[in-house]
């Protein structure tokens, strides 16, 4: 009796030991996730977005987000949206666009 005792301590410690190890492990992944926010321009497309990610284990939660050309000094907005917005280019003139608290001068008519 007293070596099957030992035996199911030594179960029971070990799946406790597993359990925990597995909570440990699957809390930094939680943490992976945060705030993103990226403006971001190739030759045809400015791309905003604006969002908290909370990945892998919970959900992705999305802002209102646009884009603006500064025309004079002062910025009309040529795309908007929430979470993600993009807005293609018309040409080749240099502008100054300006979304999630960035900006760039980038050739996009």
């Amino acid at each position: 009796m007293p070596h099957r005792f030992q035996r199911s301590t030594v179960i029971v410690v070990a799946v406790a030991l597993l359990t925990g190890g597995a909570v440990a492990a699957a809390t930094p992944a939680h943490a992976l996730g945060g705030t993103i926010q990226t403006f971001t321009a190739t030759a045809t497309t400015l791309t905003a977005v604006n969002e908290i990610s909370y990945w892998p284990l919970g959900p992705t939660i999305l802002f209102p987000v646009s884009i603006s050309r500064l025309v004079d000094g002062s910025a009309q907005v040529v795309a908007s949206g929430k979470g993600f917005v993009q807005y293609q280019c018309n040409g080749t003139a240099v502008n100054t666009y300006t979304a999630v608290g960035k900006e760039l001068t980038v050739p996009c008519g």
